[in-house]
């Protein structure tokens, strides 16, 4: 077999590794992946043709991507992009030179850079268990895991949602029992409450952490840090089929309704009842 076919189902057996590998894939805490904040993929196009490396070095080559080839971008640092291609057994992922990469707008890479700082925190405060103002949900369950209760309300400043996680300890106590004639004692273990806390999301992130102790009301309780919500890349402008961008709404919220200016409002007629007068006296009834 000659060297480039070797070369060749080289790489057709790393990219079927990389691809039965998605599910292991090794995640770095440096690296700001798109999905943990709720983020879409974002789609880049290749400046040049470029290698699509197995690991951040620059290692054994996954596949190659030519230049003008979109594929999208999923995790991100500044000067290496993890990125997610098709191919022919399904998709790969592997990480490629930021430079090999159209520019990100300045908008975009603004929040992707607060996203990747923000993460810098939650993502010790989820390996630590602990619950922040300002995470999302899905980061509260990473962190803490699903409530044992919930209930919700609607309020003028959102929808709020309330997560209850109770806490237990286990003490044990002895019970006496007749078996056979003999006294028998055993020492059992039975669940007792010891506190707990609840978390208060207003529209998905959390604004309130109260905590209690044994049946005791909730109190609320500082959080040592505060992060900062996370925001979403605006989406792109829809299209028209010809190319062009859509024109602007019209200014003055659609003009004026049909038939000219509103009229004004005639004299108020009551009905049934006595009218007022400007003299002073009561008129008859209007029939």
């Amino acid at each position: 077999m000659s060297g480039s076919h070797r070369t060749w189902w080289l790489g057709l057996l790393l990219a079927a590794y990389g691809v039965a590998a998605l599910g292991d894939e090794i995640r770095h805490h440096d690296v700001l992946y798109l999905d943990e904040v709720g983020m879409r993929p974002i789609p880049l196009k290749a400046r040049f043709a470029t290698q699509i490396a197995f690991s951040r070095g620059a290692s054994a080559a996954l596949g190659s991507l030519r230049a003008g080839q979109v594929v999208m971008l999923i995790g991100y640092t500044e000067k290496r992009y993890y990125i997610e291609k098709p191919i022919a057994l399904g998709t790969v992922r592997g990480w490629v030179d930021a430079e090999a990469m159209e520019p990100l707008t300045l908008e975009q890479r603004a929040v992707l850079d607060q996203q990747r700082e923000r993460a810098k925190v939650v993502k010790p405060a989820i390996a630590r268990h602990e619950v922040l103002i300002g995470m999302t949900q899905p980061e509260v369950l990473a962190a803490v895991g699903q409530p044992q209760e919930k209930s919700g309300s609607r309020t003028a400043q959102g929808d709020e949602e309330t997560w209850g996680y109770v806490t237990y300890r286990y003490e044990p106590y002895t019970q006496t029992a007749l078996v056979n004639g003999y006294y028998v004692t055993q020492t059992l273990n039975r669940k007792v409450v010891t506190g707990g806390r609840e978390v208060v999301f207003r529209n998905g992130v959390v604004t309130t952490i109260r905590a209690k102790e044994g049946g005791t009301q909730a109190q609320d309780i500082p959080t040592p840090m505060v992060v900062p919500v996370p925001i979403i890349v605006p989406q792109p402008m829809p299209q028209r089929p010809d190319g062009k961008a859509p024109s602007p709404p019209a200014k003055g919220g659609g003009g004026a309704p049909k038939g000219g200016a509103p009229k004004t409002p005639g004299p108020i007629t009551f009905h049934g009842k006595p009218q007022p007068s400007t003299d002073g006296k009561t008129p008859a009834t209007t029939p």
